[in-house]
């Protein structure tokens, strides 16, 4: 596997392994309806190249195909970072969250922000991110349970 920086011709990828990603994945924490707002939240392939462009965005990529991806906005924030749902725990999120930190470090940031959903919360605490708030998140009208995290780089 490796880790590269986004083309815009991985956007299409992208936004077909978040969507079944969330379907997947997050159907234990959150309900059909939440997961039909937050998968169907970003609609058009110009909405994905923008909101990626305009971060430091990185794909893991395996066999020719996107196994997962993440971003950092210019912030500091992590603003997505998904694993195919086929690929769960075989150490992709840990490469592109290594590689969004190093960006992090590198960019200046000395603390590095992300609002995790109840799924993914776990993974982010076994990494070194803390709770700083507990929120309700209102997406289209749909209220999600997600926790603002941190951790001091």
């Amino acid at each position: 596997m490796i880790v590269r920086r986004f083309k815009i011709s991985d956007t299409s990828s992208i936004a077909k392994l978040f969507r079944e990603t969330i379907f997947t994945i997050n159907k234990g924490d959150y309900s059909m309806q939440q997961l039909e707002v937050w998968g169907n939240s970003t609609l058009s392939l110009q909405e994905w190249e923008t909101r990626l462009e305009s971060s430091f965005t990185f794909v893991a990529v395996d066999g020719g195909e996107i196994r997962g991806f993440g971003n950092l906005t210019c912030t500091g924030e992590i603003d997505l970072l998904y694993t195919h749902k086929d690929y769960q725990r075989k150490g992709i999120a840990a490469n592109l969250l290594t590689q969004l930190e190093t960006t992090a470090k590198s960019k200046g940031f000395i603390g590095i922000d992300t609002e995790a959903s109840i799924t993914a919360k776990p993974f982010f605490e076994s990494k070194g991110y803390q709770v700083i708030k507990k929120q309700n998140k209102c997406i289209k009208d749909m209220f999600f349970l997600n926790f603002v995290m941190r951790k001091t780089l």
